[in-house]
Formats: structure tokens, sequence, C-alpha cells
């Protein structure tokens, strides 16, 4: 059956941290030191920036790698979701320990939550110009 998809769609992309705005660039400087999923809230320009962190790896420890983000508008939630697993295979380059994603928002959000692997988790850092 096909029809109108009555809900728009939210766009993202993943973006490279040099082609970030410069006090974007300045927050993910001030928490590359701490692993998690930070968030960035552009109020400006109705966007959110998504910087999730596992690049800081104890050597002989398990890394975590991420394998995938989606976003997805609830009524007034906006949920943010990805999905990562854990390696001890620290040296292979393919893996994803640092990825940065710019979010516009189509709509304004009461609440942005986020969701590992399909279980809600917390921000690490919320910061932005609000």
């Amino acid at each position: 059956m096909s029809g109108c998809n009555t809900k728009p769609e939210i766009s993202y992309n993943e973006v490279g941290k040099k082609t970030l705005k410069k006090d974007i660039q300045h927050f993910i400087e001030s928490v590359k030191e701490e692993n998690g999923v930070h968030l960035y809230i552009d109020n400006q320009n109705a966007s959110i920036f998504v910087y999730l962190n596992e690049s800081n790896v104890v050597q002989g420890e398990e890394a975590m790698y991420f394998t995938g983000f989606d976003v997805e508008g609830v009524n007034e939630t906006l949920n943010l979701l990805y999905k990562s697993e854990n390696t001890f295979d620290s040296s292979n380059s393919s893996l994803e320990h640092e990825l940065f994603y710019k979010v516009s928002l189509d709509t304004d959000y009461e609440t942005v939550k986020l969701f590992k692997n399909g279980k809600e988790t917390h921000f690490g850092t919320i910061s932005g110009n609000y």
C-alpha cells in the first residue's frame, strides 16, 4: 500500500570534526578526554550535534566502537539511538571510536532521550547556545 508519510523525517548526517563551527569544535575539545555521548544544542540553527566518543582506551582493556546511529521523533520527544560493540582488538583502524552527527530539527522537542543498543542511557555532557 502506498501513500503519504504524514510524519516528516528528521534529517541527520555524519560530519567531519574540521567542518564544525568554532564554538562546537571548542565544546568537543573540552570533552574529548571523556568517553560517552556528548550533546551540543545549536538553537540558533535549529540543530543539535552529537559527539560519540570512545577513543580513550586503556591498553589491554576492552574498547567500545560504534556500529550504528539513528534518530526518531515521537510526539514531543527526540530519540537518539546508537549501537555499539566491544573488542579487545584496538589495532583495527576500521572500527569507529569517535563519530560526529548533525541533526537538523524539524520541530521543537520538549525532551531528548538517548538509547544505547535499545536501552535508555544518559548523556556525558550537554551544552550549547540556548
